[in-house]
């Protein structure tokens, strides 16, 4: 009787799930991998497909590190920031999407359905950035400009700073890349072609800008390319109401030549600030 009693017992036991690595469980074959692109370069663009090849239950981690190499060697590779976990019934199936971006900003956007092989990161800085992400509430919206800033040394600018948390992370950004953390934002509009090709273009520059002048002086601002040839000239002033000025600046840049400007703010006979910027 004792030992039907433990025999049913065992019987009944639940399976314990087993945690792997992605790039463990394929090498091994505990799982069948088929992982390719969406055809876009940031944010859900890797599709997964994942096989459990064992009568288990399995917890697969895919890493933040974790690298994505299209086949085609002239096209981007993409680093995961965020672990994923994904749990697969014993011979189960997962599909799904995996948030990764783009290291490579020179090269062409991977192809739709491209397959990709993965590959742990060696950079350093990547996973200072991947520990730093943890935990903490930063708009995923920044998180494609905060790589190239490693990956391509793209100007910190381009990270949105509008929350405190997002400032914050520029500010650990600039500190990071070794980059001045500017006193202006300039989001970018990225368009690829029909070849994959990518065009980055500056749209807006705004920051707070800030200058101690006499209260009432007639207060203008103008804009200016570097060797000093106006930009944009104001017709109107305004009335400082005290001594020192804050305020928010925002200024469309679509169109506009790359290089150096600055902004100049005057009562028409000195210059009260001047603020430099790069498009």
């Amino acid at each position: 009787m004792l030992l039907a009693v433990i025999l049913f017992s065992t019987a009944f036991t639940p399976s314990v799930t087993k945690q792997v690595n992605l790039i463990s469980a394929i090498a091994n074959k505990t799982i069948t991998a088929k992982i390719t692109s969406s055809g876009n370069y940031s944010g859900n663009c890797v599709n997964i497909e994942l096989t459990n090849n064992t009568n288990n239950p399995l917890s697969i981690i895919s890493a933040g590190g974790t690298k994505f190499h299209p086949e085609n060697e002239d096209e981007q590779t993409l680093i995961q920031l965020e672990d994923d976990i994904i749990v697969l019934k014993p011979k189960g199936v997962y599909k799904g999407k995996i948030a990764a971006f783009c290291t490579e900003a020179s090269d062409r956007c991977p192809s739709e359905a491209s397959t990709m092989r993965l590959s742990k990161n060696s950079n350093p800085k990547f996973d200072q950035l991947i520990t730093y992400l943890k935990g903490k509430q930063i708009p995923k919206t920044t998180y494609q400009d905060a790589v190239w800033a490693i990956s391509d040394n793209k100007s910190i600018s381009n990270i949105s700073n509008e929350t405190k948390a997002s400032n914050d992370f520029r500010i650990y950004m600039a500190d990071l890349t070794g980059q001045k953390n500017t006193w202006y934002s300039s989001p970018q509009n990225v368009e690829v072609d029909n070849q994959g090709n990518f065009n980055y273009e500056t749209v807006n520059i705004n920051g707070a800008l800030e200058f101690d002048c006499t209260k009432g002086a007639k207060v203008r601002q103008d804009v200016m390319k570097a060797n000093g040839e106006p930009m944009f000239q104001s017709e109107k002033s305004m009335t400082a109401q005290s001594t020192h000025i804050r305020y928010r600046f925002r200024m469309s840049v679509r169109g506009w030549e790359k290089g150096e400007y600055y902004i100049k703010i005057h009562d028409g006979n000195q210059t009260l600030a001047k603020y430099e910027f790069s498009i």
